[in-house]
């Protein structure tokens, strides 16, 4: 279809005169009309430069889809060459030797517009140094001129349509570049994110109830019983370092008691809450913002240039729709269209002449991350007793967490760990089992539709292991065509060619070949195809033969074609469920008073929390003591005012009496609040680990973790209203909105605990952040100073905690109490008790991955069908 295409191509072009290069030697007649012309032959237009040689070698672009600038000049220097014969008169009617007189009237006197365009940009690009790619205003400047191009020449013709691929070429590029420099930008803004304990949030709900009661100026009593439902979206870190996007909706009760005479009240609450949160989680805020650069930044090619028409309309369309005129937005898809496009660039560059050397670009590349489930239920009961604008409360809370988390290994990683498919011995051999079963599908006599048998020449999976490696790997060399041959066709459909040849068809034949109703389907049963040529080779002993099979492994999950990520994600890797929990139980105890509209509280809470985690430095019970210092400021209108204009609108028409006996009663208002508050944080941790039979028992027990000052800021809006039913009976509702944010204005690490830099730095080593611990370590320095002085002290719990950490690890310690004993006492510095410190949680990393895949709480499925 291609070779059709292509050689069809070179029939649409114009046949001009084709006038010679500036170096040639002129013709007598050409001669004699330049001498006659005087003048009149300056304003000729330039004459094209030779030709280049007929199949030269070009690459517009590398792996990264850096746009080279030589190879990208020496194709527009063809294009503007085709744009001039395009432009070019039919042959005259004239005989030559009239036309060399240059006596005829002259058409052609000015530039055409399209080589304008072109030879325009290929000398702005051609100022740039040769050797380096195009930058990020070139690719902008690139891309748009290229569109205009395309609309200036006649649609449907080949030069319009490169300059249509090169046009979106372009636009590619520029949001590669553009996405690099708004990572550059937002990594700022977002390193706040890796500090535990900071959290933004967005919340808005609404409520539905029913009052009970009467009272006036202050005496009386009333109940109140209501039920909510509220949504809300934010980010946070856990202790840990992970960075969650979380998405939550609530539904809650509420019963409510308020009694009051004079200038007293008294009241009380039961309220139950039930929540679910799909949360998303990220290696750290660095790894949130190169996920999702292109959605949190706005950009566009024109705002590169500095020409975006930035107009009332378009501002107030960005009001209401952020996104809109957001090009860079557009990033995944401009990727993949750009590797899509790429065989039939290098056709339409086959037809002016040049050979496309490009590497293969590999497409969008969108990673999939499946999400966790958070569901929380929790009730709890408060009262509290006012006088005199001083007012004093208790709250009491329990809450249970439970978190289910979805873990997807890929299968070619899995038959490549140690521990094999799975943990689970019986699991492991159900997977392989399952593997084995369903590539059995793909096997059989009829070999047309068995594509596993016609790969490797067996018929079921006991053949498969009988044949020899040189025949695998034949297998495995057909496998990558196949691949290869599907991916094309995919590609050149989703370009929007081939359509009417019907390449839809070619790629409904290869789904079919592959017993597949989908890309997903087709693309699975190419991995399940080299899972099992894994399994025959494992005993084989041919290394280059496992290697093949691993370095086919990584395309077939992430092929550069568009698909679904999840779909195949889901169908092509082992699925392991993760089920943590945490069980709180909190009192709190409040102070405050009020003024007009201002308010100030000071509230202590104790938190018990036990929390079931596979993380060995998490799990275990905590104490978590919270003072904190608040105060807000807010304010509510009554809307009554309203029923009063509405009556003196209504008087003249004689409604005046009706309308107020209607509404009568009515009650509604609207508020705004704001509010912040300081607060510390002491926690008190005792490890899971204590409860080994080697762990010393003198030295178990809760000891200060960290302490944390951090900084909170709410603000809300409120409308409220009450609709009369019948005397002491009155319809409740509320509508809410509002945000906060938390900052964490300090923390130190306790100095009598491993548990906090073990946390840190254990979770930065399994995320290949490591780089960022020696900051965190000098931030910390002052902690981890009396940590190491601690660990100096012989009786210490920290230094039995460090012995049996050493133990674990088959070191005696000797060197390492030395190295503390030294800082101690003064003969050495901080570096050496650090390093012996960084040592000791470095030799842990492999304990701790071990204790973390042997928690019980570790779900493993079977291979589904």
């Amino acid at each position: 279809m291609l070779d059709t295409v292509a050689s069809g191509a070179g029939t649409v072009r114009l046949q001009g005169f084709r006038r010679l290069s500036e170096n040639s030697e002129p013709r007598p007649a050409q001669g004699l009309a330049a001498a006659l012309s005087g003048a009149r032959g300056a304003t000729e237009r330039r004459v094209e430069d030779a030709p280049p040689a007929r199949g030269a070698e070009v690459r517009l672009s590398d792996d990264t889809l850096r746009l080279r600038r030589e190879d990208l000049g020496q194709t527009l220097l063809a294009m503007r060459r085709e744009a001039y014969r395009q432009a070019e008169p039919e042959r005259s009617r004239w005989p030559r030797w009239v036309q060399a007189l240059n006596i005829l009237p002259r058409s052609h006197t000015v530039t055409p517009k399209t080589v304008a365009i072109i030879e325009s940009l290929r000398q702005r690009l051609a100022a740039g140094d040769a050797q380096t790619p195009l930058d990020i205003k070139e690719c902008a400047r690139l891309s748009l001129e290229m569109e205009a191009l395309t609309r200036a020449l006649p649609a449907g013709g080949p030069l319009a349509e490169l300059g249509q691929r090169l046009a979106l070429l372009g636009q590619a590029a520029w949001a590669q570049l553009a996405r690099t420099e708004a990572e550059a930008q937002l990594l700022p803004q977002f390193q706040r994110f890796d500090q535990p304990g900071v959290s933004q949030e967005r919340r808005v709900g609404g409520s539905l109830g029913v009052g009970l009661g009467l009272g006036e100026a202050g005496t009386g009593a009333k109940a109140s019983f209501s039920v909510g439902l509220a949504w809300n979206r934010g980010m946070d870190n856990d202790d840990e370092g992970f960075v969650f996007q979380n998405q939550g909706k609530a539904i809650s009760a509420r019963a409510g008691v308020q009694a009051g005479v004079g200038v007293a009240s008294l009241s009380g609450a039961l309220e139950g809450r039930r929540q679910r949160t799909t949360a998303t989680e990220y290696a750290s805020a660095t790894a949130f913002v190169k996920l999702k650069a292109e959605q949190l930044t706005h950009g566009s090619r024109r705002d590169t240039l500095g020409v975006s028409a930035r107009t009332a309309v378009g501002a107030l369309i960005r009001l209401f729709r952020p996104s809109h005129g957001n090009e860079l937005r557009q990033y995944r898809q401009l990727q993949q269209q750009a590797a899509d496009q790429q065989q039939r660039l290098g056709v339409l560059l086959g037809w002016l002449g040049q050979r496309d050397s490009a590497a293969s670009l590999p497409g969008a590349q969108i990673p999939y991350l499946p999400p966790s489930t958070v569901d929380s239920v929790k009730g709890s009961a408060s009262a509290r007793a006012e006088a005199v604008g001083i007012g004093a409360g208790v709250a009491a809370t329990v809450e249970r967490i439970d978190i289910q988390a979805d873990a997807l290994t890929p299968i070619w990683q899995g038959l490549s760990q140690e521990q094999g498919a799975a943990r689970n011995q019986t699991i492991a051999a159900q997977r392989l089992a399952g593997i084995e079963q369903k590539a059995a599908a793909l096997m059989g006599a009829d070999t047309r539709s068995r594509p596993l048998s016609w790969l490797s020449g067996a018929q079921s999976m006991a053949a498969l292991r009988e044949q020899t490696p040189a025949r695998l790997r034949d297998a495995t060399d057909s496998l990558r065509a196949e691949f290869e041959h599907f991916c094309a066709v995919a590609q050149q459909l989703d370009a929007g060619i081939g359509k009417r040849e019907g390449g839809a068809a070619v790629e409904r034949s290869i789904q079919s070949a592959w017993r597949a109703g989908s890309r997903e389907e087709a693309l699975a049963n190419m991995a399940l195809a080299q899972a099992a040529l894994r399994l025959a080779a494992t005993d084989k002993g041919d290394a280059a033969l496992l290697q093949s099979l691993d370095q086919l492994a990584p395309r077939l999950y992430a092929p550069p074609i568009r698909h679904d990520p999840a779909a195949l994600a889901k169908r092509t890797s082992f699925h392991d469920v993760l089920r943590l929990q945490i069980r709180d139980r909190s009192v709190a105890l409040d102070l405050g008073g009020t003024l007009g509209p201002l308010g100030l509280k000071a509230e202590a809470s104790l938190t018990e929390r036990t929390r079931l985690h596979h993380n060995p430095v998490r799990a275990g019970d905590y104490k978590d003591v919270r003072l904190s210092l608040s105060g807000n400021l807010g304010g509510s209108w009554p809307l009554d005012a309203l029923r009063d204009a509405l009556s003196a609108q209504l008087a003249p028409h004689g409604l005046a009496a009706e309308v107020p006996a209607a509404l009568a009663g009515l009650q509604s208002s609207v508020g705004v609040q704001g509010g912040g508050a300081l607060t510390l944080l002491l926690r008190f941790y005792r490890p899971q680990y204590q409860t080994q039979a080697d762990f010393p028992a003198e030295a178990a027990g809760f000891r200060l973790q960290l302490s944390r000052v951090s900084a909170s800021g709410d603000l809300g809006l409120s409308a409220s209203g009450g609709v009369p039913l019948q005397p002491g009976v009155s319809l409740e509702l509320g509508l809410n909105a509002g945000a906060s944010a938390t900052a964490v204005l300090g923390e130190r690490w306790g100095d009598n605990s491993l548990s906090a830099p073990l946390m840190h730095y254990l979770h930065l080593k399994a995320v290949d952040e490591s780089e960022r611990w020696p900051a965190l370590r000098q931030a910390q320095r002052p902690a981890l100073e009396a940590l190491c002085r601690k660990l100096a002290e012989p009786g210490s719990a920290v230094r039995q905690e460090a012995a049996y950490y050493l133990r674990r690890q088959g070191e005696d310690g000797a060197a390492f109490f030395a190295a503390m004993e030294g800082f101690a006492a003064g003969r050495a510095g901080f570096t050496a008790a650090a390093a012996a410190l960084d040592a000791l949680m470095e030799r842990q990393y492999p304990l701790w991955q071990a204790d973390k895949q042997s928690f019980a709480g570790w779900e493993e499925l079977p291979l589904a069908r």
